[in-house]
């Protein structure tokens, strides 16, 4: 491996399983702490954003604790894993991460609550289902 792809890969690591987590919660706290009281677009697309990017990150869970259960182990005759699943997996993930991004950005040009919350979340929850296919 060269030493740009490994930055490259050590910066998706740290957005997919540092910074997404952190900002989700941190995210959540916040809006629960201070819900707004008139909800205008912006932050009517950053939550939408942010949901989405709250479901993203639930399904790489599930995704995680499924894998880790055996749920893509040796099926069939010839027992090899079940890539196609797992793929269509990804997938899904990809999908919700990017309509959350699409939302979050829709919202982030006024200041809101949850407005880089958002923003950040999605683009990790990106870079973990690009790390799920591209793991060296």
């Amino acid at each position: 491996m060269t030493a740009g792809s490994v930055v490259l890969f050590t910066f998706l690591i740290a957005l997919g399983y540092l910074t997404a987590p952190i900002m989700l919660v941190w995210g959540w706290v916040r809006w629960i702490k201070q819900r707004p009281r008139i909800w205008k677009i912006s932050s009517t697309l950053s939550f939408a954003g942010f949901s989405l990017a709250t479901a993203s990150a639930l399904f790489a869970l599930w995704i995680i604790l499924f894998a880790g259960g055996g749920g893509f182990g040796k099926t069939g005759p010839n027992y090899a894993p079940d890539y196609a699943f797992f793929y269509r997996c990804v997938r899904r993930g990809t999908l919700l991460s990017a309509l959350s991004i699409a939302f979050a950005i829709g919202g982030a040009w006024r200041s809101n609550l949850l407005r880089w919350h958002a923003l950040t979340g999605a683009i990790g929850g990106l870079a973990f289902w690009l790390l799920a296919t591209t793991w060296p």
